[in-house]
């Protein structure tokens, strides 16, 4: 690794992947710093996989506005470089009475954020998707499906054919402010490792509020400490070709709630099911299965019994808002007015962080570029 270069960015899942693709210039030297022995092996290959549409949050957050650039310039990747997606479309449903109101509350929000929905009467309803049941239903037909690892290797390949470095097996355990950028200090397997870099990008996922702290920054201070989620996922035996959207019941307090997973073969899961957890742990069992069986998706999917689910995987997320709190916005925040100038923190960059991955490097690149220039 040389001694001085111009960007550094730790963490090498989609966003890093991403942001690296983006800021590679010519005659800018930027590395990669990834803790694990490849990329994407921790938040960004444990997801849904789903291209949302950007109906969820106001209008004027900015997870909703690089969600609704994200989602046009991902369905452009996929077209122009044979990234594979579907645009299934996303079909919401209430299940029950009680259920109308809020649905309706979503359709609003949506349409108030420009998108193309459309309410579905019962005979729609069962003409797009015969085998599902519910009295109120609407469509997002921008919504899909993708297959994520390979947005990732095509973000690393146009970052490596612009020059950039990265290593692996690389653990960042310092950061010293210098004047002219950042003294970065990692494990390496070889040992300690020291080089400076003008500018530092933290896209650490799950590690992000600590690589804030290593930088100097108080995170509890600052609303930077995030809250880990595990997320669950159940295949459904018999399942394939059932349904042929994303149907999605109305939103739980954690986010989408449990929902029709696709993957890009089709196959059905159903998940995932969130919970606030203490640690990292990507084991699976059939603990909460009882929790899957008595989810609103269920009540919409009858050819779907307790005896067809089965425990398949687990991820994890980092929320920057606690059980019971509001969902909070995405952090993209040059650090400058806190004396930090150069540094550049994304920290919960949670769902829909896939789908906003090429708005976001769009938009931390041209930050980039203020800072170099």
């Amino acid at each position: 690794m040389t001694e001085s270069i111009d960007v550094a960015i730790i963490g090498a899942g989609i966003i890093g992947l991403a942001v690296a693709s983006e800021v590679a210039r010519a005659g800018r030297e930027v590395y990669i710093l990834e803790k694990n022995d490849t990329f994407g092996r921790e938040q960004s290959s444990r997801s849904s996989e789903v291209i949302h549409a950007g109906i969820y949050y106001s209008s004027d957050y900015l997870k909703t506005r690089l969600c609704l650039e994200g989602n046009r310039l991902i369905y452009e990747l996929c077209e122009t470089s044979g990234i594979p997606c579907i645009r299934c479309g996303k079909i919401f449903i209430a299940a029950g009475n009680a259920e109308v109101e809020e649905l309706e509350s979503l359709y609003n929000n949506g349409r108030n954020n420009g998108l193309p929905l459309k309410k579905l009467s019962r005979r729609e309803l069962l003409k797009l998707e015969p085998n599902v049941e519910g009295i109120a239903a609407f469509l997002s037909p921008t919504s899909g499906i993708m297959d994520s690892y390979a947005l990732m290797r095509y973000f690393l390949g146009k970052a490596r054919e612009s020059g950039v470095q990265i290593a692996y097996r690389t653990k960042v355990t310092g950061i010293e402010k210098i004047p002219r950028g950042y003294k970065v200090i990692a494990e390496e397997p070889s040992g300690r490792t020291a080089f400076n870099t003008r500018v530092l990008v933290n896209c650490a996922g799950l590690y992000s509020d600590g690589i804030a702290a290593l930088a100097g920054i108080d995170v509890d201070e600052a609303g930077y400490g995030l809250h880990l989620t595990r997320g669950e996922y159940y295949s459904v035996s018999g399942g394939r070709n059932m349904v042929n959207s994303l149907i999605y019941p109305v939103p739980s307090p954690l986010g989408p709630g449990i929902h029709v997973c696709l993957d890009i073969e089709r196959r059905l899961r159903l998940g995932p099911l969130f919970y606030y957890v203490d640690e990292i742990d990507y084991g699976i069992d059939s603990s909460r299965k009882s929790e899957f069986v008595r989810s609103g998706v269920m009540k919409s999917l009858p050819f779907i019994g307790p005896e067809d689910i089965e425990p398949e995987s687990a991820g994890m997320m980092g929320t920057l808002y606690g059980e019971g709190e509001p969902v909070s916005d995405f952090i993209i925040r040059h650090e400058h007015e806190r004396g930090l100038p150069g540094l550049i923190n994304l920290i919960g960059i949670d769902s829909p962080g896939l789908t906003a991955s090429p708005a976001i490097a769009i938009h931390v690149s041209r930050c980039v570029d203020e800072i170099l220039n």
